[in-house]
């Protein structure tokens, strides 16, 4: 199984998220996907992760992780991701919140781990869908004319995204200032603005 579940989350989002992937004790965190030493440091708080890329992982699928030395930044690098999930967390930074996802990438299904970390991505995807909105949000490039869709160019701004969630937090956040808008970085320049909002931003030349 290969599969992703894109969102924005507002802080207060993420906590709640946090109470829900850590409900189960054999959950624990691991701050990246690069280790100083060959065994990670395992945590059950997301206040102690550092970085936006943390790993979510349950022992009881898989008791321990392998990770591969790499000699140019002495550091190990996790070769289980198969036996996790992904979490790319989302930033707030000024008017900018990035998007984030999780993401699992099981290798084979059929063994105890793999259905493991199936079941696992799969409550929290339902998690999140049952409580964050989708299709309020549409990306736009802010430096192009408003043009509708063509066979040679796509519409900006786009269509209602239905494949990013927006937590009610984050929702709550970008309804407070309409020039606040979700980014894939925080420099990039395409942007997902409320569906109001995107519409209001780009005028035709």
């Amino acid at each position: 199984m290969r599969s992703q579940l894109r969102f924005v989350m507002h802080p207060d989002d993420e906590r709640e998220f946090a109470a829900q992937m850590l409900s189960e004790s054999s959950v624990v965190l691991i701050d990246g996907p690069r280790w100083r030493d060959p065994v990670p440091e395992t945590y059950r708080s997301l206040e102690e992760i550092s970085g936006s890329y943390c790993i979510i992982w349950s022992t009881q699928d898989r008791a321990t992780l392998r990770a591969r030395y790499v000699a140019s930044c002495n550091d190990w690098y996790c070769e289980s991701e198969s036996a996790t999930i992904q979490f790319l967390r989302s930033q707030i930074s000024d008017s900018v919140v990035t998007e984030g996802r999780i993401a699992v990438s099981t290798s084979d299904a059929t063994n105890s781990e793999g259905v493991g970390v199936e079941k696992r991505f799969k409550a929290l995807s339902r998690f999140i869908k049952k409580r964050y909105a989708n299709s309020v949000v549409q990306w736009s490039n802010p430096t192009l004319p408003f043009a509708p869709a063509s066979p040679r160019r796509s519409a900006n701004p786009s269509k209602p995204d239905a494949q990013v969630w927006v937590g009610p937090h984050a929702l709550r956040w970008l309804r407070q200032d309409l020039t606040r808008s979700a980014k894939q970085s925080v420099g990039a320049l395409v942007e997902a603005r409320l569906v109001s909002a995107a519409a209001s931003q780009l005028r035709p030349n």
